[in-house]
């Protein structure tokens, strides 16, 4: 049976993977803000933010901090193991994310069966743990290396956007894969508030969804390119449609 991936243009493929785990992000910080005590686990610049503002008013929640560090950890330690390992960009996204999805199956589990808001030292160990998975997302995606499309904030992707519409003069490239980002994330937040009026850990359950999904989107587009596979270490170009 024909790969349907085939009718989706080569260099567009990497563009709607990433895409999927901006959706990810989406729902992965709906859940956090929402059953963490209003801590981002994947949008740092929100933490900074709002540790500041807390810090002006004399308070200073852990939780910020905890995910700050979660995610510079899972970050670090995900280009540490991505310099070491062999294989191309989507490969090492591939083995990357079963990890995240095992992470986050877990996580899911935890928040439905117990009740961090009255258990601060699960709270902070649960706000750690899903802060490092979206650190080795993020680490994953960046190494794909899809121009434009950041998976955890829409600020600088809205700026470029904004920098090259005909309205500014410019060309209008890749505005389709810059309204995908924002779309995305406001997409991902909205499904994961959605899921957790069903059932406790449904924001959990959509985010582990999407980025199953993702994987084998992934395999499936490893497989169209295998005839030509002849280096371990390519970047797929990402000059297609999505522009």
């Amino acid at each position: 049976m024909r790969n349907p991936l085939e009718r989706i243009a080569a260099d567009d493929r990497p563009v709607m993977l990433v895409l999927g785990l901006t959706l990810a992000t989406g729902a992965v910080d709906a859940v956090s803000y929402l059953s963490l005590d209003h801590v981002f686990t994947a949008n740092m610049s929100g933490n900074m933010a709002l540790l500041g503002i807390d810090a002006a008013n004399g308070r200073f929640p852990l939780g910020y901090l905890v995910s700050l560090a979660g995610f510079t950890l899972g970050a670090a330690a995900a280009w540490r193991w991505m310099r070491a390992a062999r294989g191309s960009a989507l490969e090492l996204l591939v083995r990357g994310l079963y990890a995240q999805i095992a992470i986050m199956a877990a996580l899911a589990f935890v928040l439905g069966v117990a009740d961090v808001s009255d258990d601060s030292a699960l709270r902070m160990a649960v706000t750690f743990a899903l802060a490092a998975a979206m650190g080795l997302q993020t680490a994953l995606a960046r190494n794909v290396g899809v121009e434009d499309v950041n998976t955890t904030v829409a600020t600088m992707t809205l700026h470029a956007y904004a920098a090259d519409s005909r309205f500014a003069g410019g060309d209008a490239r890749r505005w389709r894969r810059r309204v995908g980002v924002v779309a995305a994330l406001f997409a991902g937040a909205a499904l994961a508030v959605l899921a957790e009026r069903v059932m406790p850990w449904g924001g959990m359950a959509v985010a582990v969804t999407i980025v199953a999904a993702v994987v084998l989107g992934a395999h499936a587009t490893l497989r169209c390119r295998e005839p030509d596979r002849s280096a371990t270490t390519d970047r797929p170009t990402t000059e297609g449609s999505l522009q």
